[in-house]
């Protein structure tokens, strides 16, 4: 399933399990991961660095959570996040960054606004009260 993120917000996504490169198996727990290790494509286009400065901190089973700043998620579009740890398989996500409006009306308190700009291929003059003329 892929998280939806606001486009130009701050969001900490949880990345991970890290597992030991050697068995797949072991949990990674003290991996020091900083911000030139996570790696963004926005939309297709080039992996680059995440943003901002950080050094993840372990949550819990090989589990670190990442700020994604409001430059990491201002694309419309897909976004991967990658991180490939020495010592730890890689790890990597996929998210669909949406418009405000878009993921307000999905997850927040907000109604989809819609406009009608045509009916049936014509198109709509406002009538009356509102009503569209067509």
């Amino acid at each position: 399933m892929t998280d939806w993120l606001k486009q130009s917000t701050s969001v900490t996504v949880m990345m991970g399990p890290f597992r030991d490169a050697t068995t797949g198996n072991i949990a990674q727990t003290a991996l020091t991961i900083t911000q030139p290790d996570i790696r963004l494509s926005k939309n297709g286009a080039a992996w680059a660095q995440k943003a901002a400065a950080q050094t993840l901190t372990h949550a819990e089973a090989g589990w670190y959570g990442v700020v994604l700043d409001a430059t990491d998620t201002n694309t419309l579009g897909s976004l991967k996040v990658s991180i490939h740890e020495s010592g730890a398989l890689v790890v990597w996500d996929s998210f669909m960054v949406v418009t405000a409006n878009v993921w307000d009306s999905l997850f927040g308190a907000d109604v989809l606004t819609t406009d009608v700009t045509q009916w049936l291929g014509t198109a709509v003059t406002a009538g009356t009260a509102g009503v569209p003329n067509v």
